[in-house]
């Protein structure tokens, strides 16, 4: 393509955007009220699993090892219980069965206990510590708690595993839920835009009939009457995006600060989203502009454009 076509064509996207402004604006309203529920579905997603996945680092898994093995034994139980699959290795923590029983103190007493207190436990570690080293471990996929656990069970010198099986089992389904939720709400909307988007280029072609027949009659390509539709289409997701990354953030900044002075939860900042929002808005914009005008121009270039139309 020549770049004086090139240009023509671009500039005629402009120009049927500008002579339907007011649907252009109908379906830039409609692109941005979708993109905008996407965007909170995303954001509430990231920020729920955010929150679940601090949760599910609480939700610890205890292992202990078998009293009547050495303190060098019990270490290299240790590591292999750390090579075990769906076990994150840089957080898993060996405690000694001194460190075991120093923390049974502070949850007996606290933090602030007393010199009497502390010399019952010094008591009990002298005349043989009833503690057994162990070690605090986190799984990668609490989808896989089951798994982990009976290969835990498995691994040599490990006698005893203390696990929140409830609790992780909960955290994984509701971080699975809300995903699913999200995933559902933005495949709709989707749809939904792609309608309100081929209906509104649908009435441009309709208004540009006779152009398009005249053009067909002197022996336009299909590829040259359609490309203005495309810019189009285009223009219009990518005018949306941008307009739906302003409002969101105006929006999200007004949400956060409420939840701050509400309940004290810090969300993820909105920066830190910006330009992955933008992309993914962007990214819907072109690809939707550019499916709804291909369809809609070729179904039309297919049924009725190969006819001339003198009114």
């Amino acid at each position: 393509m020549k770049i004086r076509s090139f240009r023509y064509l671009v500039g005629e996207g402009f120009k049927n955007i500008w002579a339907n402004r007011l649907m252009s604006l109908a379906s830039i309203g409609v692109l941005i009220a979708c993109m905008l529920i996407m965007g909170v579905s995303i954001i509430l997603s990231l920020n729920i699993d955010k929150a679940l996945g601090d949760l599910s680092n609480q939700n610890v898994i205890m292992v202990y090892f078998d009293q009547k093995l050495s303190d060098e034994d019990c270490l290299k139980s240790f590591e292999k219980v750390k090579e075990t699959d769906n076990i994150t290795a840089d957080a898993a923590t060996y405690i000694t069965r001194d460190e075991g029983l120093e923390t049974q103190l502070i949850l007996a007493y606290g933090e602030d206990y007393t010199e009497e207190e502390a010399a019952v436990f010094e008591r009990l570690k002298q005349n043989g510590n009833p503690i057994p080293n162990g070690a605090r471990l986190q799984l990668d996929d609490l989808g896989k708690f089951d798994e982990t656990i009976k290969a835990l069970e498995k691994v040599e010198g490990v006698d005893m595993i203390q696990s929140h099986r409830d609790l992780a089992v909960k955290i994984y389904n509701i971080r699975t839920t809300v995903n699913n939720g999200c995933l559902w709400i933005i495949a709709l909307l989707l749809i939904i835009a792609f309608v309100i988007v081929s209906n509104t280029i649908r009435i441009t072609m309709y208004n540009r009939k006779l152009e398009i027949s005249i053009m067909k009659a002197v022996g336009a390509t299909n590829r040259f009457i359609r490309f203005p539709f495309l810019v189009e289409g285009v223009v219009l997701g990518v005018m949306a995006a941008l307009l739906t990354t302003g409002v969101l953030y105006v929006v999200y900044y007004f949400a956060v600060q409420a939840i701050k002075d509400s309940i004290g939860i810090t969300p993820i900042p909105f920066m830190g989203m910006v330009w992955s929002l933008l992309g993914i808005f962007a990214l819907i914009g072109v690809v939707l502009g550019l499916l709804c005008s291909a369809f809609t121009i070729t179904k039309y270039l297919r049924k009725e454009g190969s006819e001339f139309r003198a009114i």
